[in-house]
């Protein structure tokens, strides 16, 4: 299970990831397409040309499994670790039900052969297959789902937008492929004079603005752009008037090219429903996530680019501005991280030194948490803070945020991408990485919820500390085949006490979310959660965006 052939000069992982926040990474948005597409991989993976052992069908590796003595699993796994480990966390048999691995197994060995790599001494495949089938369990049930809770003492009251007109060419039956939603308050930027929502449909190639007058949502101005993940906030011709920075994936499925883009938007002289768009650059891979800030301290805004990539591509690059030709920013390219799979790069200074670091969630056989602290030139050494071990663990989203009110910046994960393994698994779910101070960082499980996607913290309940709201996307055809169709989609989790939270139901049974954003929409004093709709199969009425309405102050 050879998942990346070489961390250095190749990457590739059996999953085909699609990514909307960090983003996402993953980083993986999905649709029902794409789940055939990849579905058609796995099972397609035995090749009769292969000099490897073979196993055939699933007969031959239960014979395996009869025959095969236990008191050779020492040498197995030792033989598993050196093949798998070499470029990854070896996958635990527990990861997923028993007869999911003889599928898994041959994909790993595929792609190890793929990668044109020799270096590795193989194990025997039927013995691979022996080792996980026998201790893998053969189910795995599902978490409890969070209607078993106490109802939510909140009531939230959902309305739901499309945007007016589908892009040039374009027909409107095309299902929502929302991969962000973004809330920018005007209380915390002098660049907006009203606050904004952004959505970005990375399947028609919409950027779209929004503002609310009460609970009725606008549309304001729009760009087209391929296919974008997100946007960023920025500032950076220094005119005071809000820009947005969009990461352009530049192809709706995964696949390795140079379509990715940063692109600008800023105010457009000749019209007012429209941006001016400007490619800042180019001939990149799937681009996930942009931020802007001076990171060599020399007064002038960088960019930091997180290129998911998919297989032979994917970076972390930093942009060092080098000056402005005709209006326009200049950059020199430099590569941060070789490895592929980053969904989000958020920006902060972590461990106060006055110095802009970056936080980098990166999936693929990765699946890890690292800080780039910067040395305060533009270099950065790396710290991991966290790493799932497991190479099929899904990771989806982070987001900063001071959790427990200690003065330092917390970190909100989620994993929840079932298109790593296309099982319900209840190691998926939102977790919380502590900032202990003094480079310390301790993780907590918070809620387990299968094909989670993104979660972000608010007071929703106004008694003074921080809730957490979760989304999930999980595939129709995944849902229609499983054991336990019902399940959470939308959920928040209501800090009762100090660090303990209960999970409480909003939504049931639409898990086609990849995106949540939180403010107060309608200003009368309350959170509110918008939540963007990523459909597999085009539904009418159809449903781009939706606000869940939380009127718990006006009317209790």
């Amino acid at each position: 299970m050879s998942r990346s052939a070489n961390t250095k000069r190749f990457h590739t992982t059996p999953q085909l990831r699609l990514v909307a926040n960090k983003s996402l990474s993953v980083k993986t948005i999905a649709t029902a397409s794409l789940l055939i597409i990849t579905l058609a991989t796995i099972t397609g993976c035995n090749d009769e040309k292969s000099g490897i052992d073979q196993i055939t069908d699933d007969q031959s590796a239960n014979n395996q499994l009869n025959n095969n003595p236990a008191n050779t699993d020492a040498r197995v796994l030792a033989e598993i670790d050196h093949f798998c480990g070499d470029c990854h966390a070896t996958p635990p048999p527990a990861a997923i039900p028993r007869e999911g691995w003889f599928a898994e197994v041959e994909l790993g060995f595929k792609l190890y052969e793929e990668s044109g790599r020799t270096d590795l001494t193989l194990p025997r495949r039927s013995e691979v297959i022996d080792y996980y089938r026998r201790h893998a369990p053969k189910s795995i049930p599902p978490p409890p789902l969070a209607t078993e809770n106490d109802p939510s003492p909140i009531e939230f009251k959902p309305t739901h937008h499309a945007m007016a007109a589908i892009s040039p060419g374009q027909p409107h039956h095309v299902p929502s492929g929302t991969a962000n939603v973004q809330w920018y308050d005007q209380a915390n930027t002098h660049l907006l004079n009203r606050s904004t929502l952004m959505l970005c449909d990375m399947r028609v190639g919409i950027v779209q603005e929004a503002h609310f007058d009460g609970q009725t949502m606008v549309f304001d101005r729009r760009a087209l752009v391929p296919n974008p993940s997100n946007t960023t906030l920025t500032d950076l011709d220094n005119d005071g008037v809000a820009d947005y920075l969009v990461a352009d994936l530049g192809s709706f499925l995964p696949e390795d090219h140079t379509n990715g883009q940063v692109i600008w938007l800023r105010e457009s002289p000749d019209s007012n429903d429209k941006f001016e768009t400007t490619v800042l650059m180019g001939g990149l891979g799937r681009v996930t996530d942009v931020q802007a800030g001076d990171f060599n301290q020399d007064g002038q805004q960088d960019l930091l680019v997180a290129e998911f990539g998919w297989r032979l591509s994917g970076h972390v690059w930093l942009l060092l501005h080098t000056g402005i030709e005709n209006g326009i920013p200049q950059y020199e390219k430099i590569i941060i991280d070789d490895r592929h799979g980053v969904i989000h790069i958020p920006i902060a200074d972590f461990n106060g030194d006055g110095h802009l670091d970056f936080a980098s969630l990166i999936s693929q056989e990765h699946e890890s948490i690292e800080l780039f602290l910067n040395r305060g030139d533009g270099t950065f050494r790396r710290q991991k803070i966290f790493s799932a071990d497991n190479p099929v663990w899904g990771s989806t989203g982070i987001d900063l945020h001071d959790l427990d009110h200690d003065g330092d910046l917390d970190i909100l994960f989620t994993n929840g991408d079932v298109f790593d393994s296309f099982y319900i698994v209840p190691y998926q779910g939102a977790h919380w990485i502590e900032n202990q101070g003094e480079g310390e960082w301790s993780p907590h499980v918070l809620r387990a919820m299968p094909g989670i996607h993104r979660a972000v913290a608010a007071d929703f309940d106004n008694d003074g500390d921080d809730d957490i709201v979760c989304c999930s996307l999980i595939s129709s055809e995944i849902l229609e085949t499983g054991v336990q169709q019902s399940r959470d989609s939308l959920i928040w989790l209501e800090q009762t006490k100090t660090g303990e939270f209960t999970a409480r139901s909003l939504e049931m049974d639409n898990a086609q979310h990849t995106t949540v954003t939180v403010g107060d929409f309608d200003g009368d004093g309350d959170i509110d959660i918008a939540t963007g709709q990523f459909a597999d199969k085009f539904v009418t009425p159809r449903t781009d965006v939706s606000i869940w309405w939380n009127n718990s102050i006006n009317h209790p």
